[in-house]
């Protein structure tokens, strides 16, 4: 997976910002973690394996048009977040942060715990908001994301949907 990005950037040396932040978008995805509804009753391989094998061309699309925008709102929550921590003497990556577990920040001093918190809220119903607006459900989301994650097919493809958008954009 890796290297195939990394032939892309040689041919395409004007794009290795974007394509870096191409693949720098794909590896957090993994943490994120939209909230969803309610949880599937099927085993975690069964759902892996159903999410896999259908997902489509307009879902690919609809996944990597999230993606870009999450990102947007991502930078911008990452910064807030950091900025206030160091008010605190205390370094971002001292914390995990994600919107499937709000909660996990408790080792946030109380004095900013409340500002990361709005922050972070803000930034998952953006996302959320996001998602939706691309055409897909918070679940099949995740579902994309977690298939992204174990087949490189899919990797492949949500990469190229990813550039293709980029040139597009530009």
């Amino acid at each position: 997976m890796t290297s195939h990005l990394a032939k892309q950037m040689s041919f395409r040396p004007r794009k290795t910002s974007k394509l870096l932040a191409i693949g720098l978008i794909s590896s957090w995805l993994g943490i994120v973690g939209l909230p969803i509804a309610s949880v599937t009753e099927l085993p975690l391989t069964t759902q892996a394996a159903i999410a896999q094998s259908s997902i489509t061309n307009e879902e690919i699309n609809q996944y990597a048009r999230a993606v870009l925008l999450i990102d947007q709102y991502r930078n911008a929550a990452y910064t807030q977040i950091k900025d206030i921590l160091l008010t605190v003497n205390m370094d971002i990556s001292e914390i995990n942060i994600s919107c499937s577990d709000p909660d996990n920040i408790s080792d946030v001093p109380r004095s900013v715990r409340r500002d990361v918190r709005s922050i972070l809220t803000q930034y998952c119903n953006q996302s959320q908001d996001a998602v939706e607006a691309a055409g897909l459900s918070p679940r099949r989301f995740n579902e994309i994301t977690q298939a992204h994650a174990e087949d490189s097919t899919i990797f492949e493809r949500i990469q190229q949907e990813l550039i293709r958008l980029q040139q597009q954009s530009e």
